[in-house]
């Protein structure tokens, strides 16, 4: 049985968007475990989206943007994603806060 895979992308604006986010956890709240175990899982997302990319919640306002969204909750945070079914290539868009309204 081939098992279909697609590529994960994060892109520049995600990347730094993780970053900082990482960094906070690290530095300003010190919480050292914490920012590791959040890596932690962010790697795991990255892998299951590689198999299945579909599983995770459409975004359902997308505001008249072109691109279709998906959403993951990560412990305080949203990942949000794009599919692209062409190229069998999934791009890692944003990570925010989830309390932050995102969608705007």
């Amino acid at each position: 049985m081939d098992i279909n895979t697609y590529r994960v992308i994060v892109i520049p604006t995600a990347e730094r968007e993780i970053n900082r986010i990482y960094e906070y956890i690290l530095k300003d709240l010190e919480l050292e475990e914490t920012a590791k175990n959040l890596m932690k899982r962010i790697e795991e997302i990255i892998n299951t989206l590689k198999y299945a990319p579909h599983i995770f919640t459409k975004v359902e306002r997308n505001y008249g943007l072109d691109m279709k969204y998906r959403r993951i909750v990560v412990k305080n945070y949203v990942i949000l994603y794009t599919i692209d079914e062409k190229k069998q290539i999934v791009y890692i868009a944003h990570m925010y806060y989830k309390k932050r309204n995102y969608l705007n």
